[in-house]
């Protein structure tokens, strides 16, 4: 720097010190340019004039109580006897009052960037940990996009242990006396609920609901038709027919249902028009529930019965046996594949214990495992 001011020529007038001056270098010498006002360098005019010189330094020398120790906070430029004592900008802000004084409380700046560079680094760690996990997370999803979720697959189990009680209950059913059935009921009044319930979910499986059929029949008839409904169930035939019907079952599954024996009701004799078996021809003593339904029953009344069609082996012999009862056959239905339909007439009276007839029922209705 000393070399350059021996070498240059210098104008006759040299700005005062703390002057912000610059100076180019062309064929060897040295021009000196007086800058603008201090207020343009601060708007940054002198960015664009030293952007279009080949060479230009900014030299502003501080103030005595800007420095420390004799060195500022900052490298400064070598002054003309080669000592540190100014600051050399690229002249976007001369201002002292700007300048960043150096920290009195011992806080190291190098110190502190390396520690902010750390946290950053541990930072970006924990993002990618977190991304690893969620991509991780959303294949193992995909390639396990064909498992349950927990609830679903414990509501499968809850079905099941259903169905299973289900089946259960409907072979005690049909291998007991109806007075037996009453007895299983009254000790454990929830398994009668669990067999309803089974008996609804059995229900959606099936192309049609035989008592849908019954239904339509009924309604075809006077409305001061008495009807019976010898193991009703929920009582569904009560509640789509205008008549007066008389709910009967095992357990009362509501207020309008008459808990009893089928073959004990408390209904009177020669009382009732219509008396209806729907998938109820359950046990092993249907002759004690075919005549109680003998003695309710006007003569002339009705007597309709659906099962299903697999419970027969012999259709000809059930018709024998009910004939036996006090009743004529009027008609039968057989083409359906999963019911079969029967309308018999009571054509005479027969007291329980007049005549001998031997017992008799028919097969089982065993569900299969789903």
């Amino acid at each position: 720097m000393s070399k350059l001011f021996s070498e240059c020529a210098w104008e006759a007038d040299l700005p005062s010190i703390g002057s912000s001056f610059s100076f180019s270098k062309k064929l060897g010498r040295v021009k000196l340019k007086e800058k603008k006002s201090e207020d343009s360098v601060r708007r940054g005019d002198n960015n664009k004039k030293l952007k279009e010189q080949n060479v230009g330094w900014s030299v502003l020398l501080p103030k005595k109580d800007e420095t420390r120790n004799g060195d500022s906070d900052r490298k400064g430029p070598v002054s003309t006897n080669g000592d540190r004592n100014g600051k050399v900008t690229n002249g976007k802000n001369d201002n002292p009052k700007s300048k960043r004084k150096a920290p009195e409380d011992g806080y190291d700046r190098h110190s502190a960037v390396s520690t902010d560079k750390s946290d950053d680094k541990s930072s970006m760690k924990k993002r990618k940990s977190n991304d690893h996990l969620k991509r991780t997370k959303q294949e193992a999803s995909k390639k396990c996009g064909n498992v349950e979720p927990a609830g679903s697959l414990r509501d499968k189990l809850v079905e099941r242990l259903k169905g299973s009680r289900f089946r259960y209950i409907n072979e005690q059913l049909y291998k007991t006396t109806g007075e037996e059935a009453k007895k299983l009921f009254q000790e454990d009044p929830e398994s009668f609920v669990a067999y309803h319930e089974g008996y609804r979910h059995q229900i959606v499986q099936w192309s049609m609901n035989p008592l849908d059929r019954i239904i339509k029949n009924i309604r075809k008839l006077p409305r001061d038709t008495v009807v019976a409904d010898f193991g009703c169930g929920e009582a569904r035939l009560a509640e789509s027919i205008p008549n007066q019907t008389y709910s009967l079952d095992l357990v009362a599954y509501n207020s309008s249902v008459i808990a009893c024996d089928m073959s004990n009701t408390p209904l009177e004799s020669n009382f009732v028009n219509v008396v209806v078996f729907c998938l109820s021809l359950m046990g092993t003593n249907l002759v004690d529930f075919l005549l109680e339904a003998n003695r309710v029953l006007k003569v002339g009344g009705l007597l309709k019965i659906a099962e299903v069609s697999s419970r027969f082996d012999n259709v000809n012999e059930f018709v024998a046996n009910v004939k036996k009862c006090g009743f004529e056959l009027v008609n039968k239905d057989l083409t359906h594949k999963l019911f079969y339909f029967f309308n018999f007439k009571k054509e005479r009276t027969v007291i329980k214990g007049s005549i001998k007839i031997q017992p008799f029922s028919l097969k089982p209705c065993l569900y299969k495992k789903r």
